[in-house]
């Protein structure tokens, strides 16, 4: 993983499980971080997931698109897709619902 300074990153949190952040500096073998809440923090590097920024406006509709496929960037685009009620779903599952939902008598 190739971390450097003004890298988009997860990490853990407590409270929210994950947090957004980007690499500020290094300090040892730790990673300074500043929160998308704007709290420094240090970590190591080897417990920071990377972000995919390009994710941050509305998130994508097919999450094979997204640069790094892990449970934070998969947690975040699901949430931004539900808030825009732009939710995926298949064309197959579109079809079958409108058979289901068909009011024709045969």
């Amino acid at each position: 993983m190739s971390l450097r300074k003004g890298s988009k990153v997860w990490v853990e949190d407590r409270d929210t499980a994950w947090v957004a952040g980007e690499i500020t500096g290094f300090a040892g073998k730790h990673v300074q971080v500043v929160t998308e809440f704007g709290k420094q923090i240090l970590a190591f590097a080897e417990k920071l997931l990377l972000r995919d920024a390009d994710a941050d406006y509305g998130g994508v509709d097919d999450m094979t698109k997204l640069a790094y496929l892990n449970e934070p960037g998969v947690l975040d685009n699901l949430k931004k897709r539900y808030a825009l009620n732009e939710i995926y779903v298949s064309d197959i599952f579109h079809i079958k619902l409108e058979n289901l939902f068909d009011d024709r008598n045969d």
